[in-house]
């Protein structure tokens, strides 16, 4: 399980993720939709610590992440980025795949 409490992530002044409340149980698929600039790839990278989070809680299996080991949390999960990074002639299950193949 993922869950999320109260997490926002600033740049400066700017905040790039205000108080996000988020529960993806285990075995769920979750999908973030918006519109560009929202704060989907920010929030992803908050999760596998990527980029520290500036306030908030960030569990994994009831865990804290920044209690974890960064390598070993990423191992156990993945993501897929926009459009750009990705292979437009794969299936998408063949895009996820792609990454814990290499």
């Amino acid at each position: 399980m993922i869950e999320l409490k109260n997490v926002s992530r600033r740049f400066g002044d700017t905040i790039a993720v205000d108080g996000v409340n988020l529960t993806i149980e285990t075995g769920e698929v979750c999908v973030l939709v918006g519109s560009s600039g929202c704060g989907k790839s920010t929030t992803l990278r908050m999760i596998n610590r990527l980029l520290p989070h500036s306030a908030g809680e960030i569990l994994v299996d009831g865990e804290d992440i920044t209690t974890m080991n960064p390598e070993q949390l990423r191992l156990n999960m993945g993501y897929v980025i926009q459009g750009t990074g990705l292979f437009p002639h794969w299936t998408v299950a063949r895009n996820i795949a792609m990454v814990p193949s290499c």
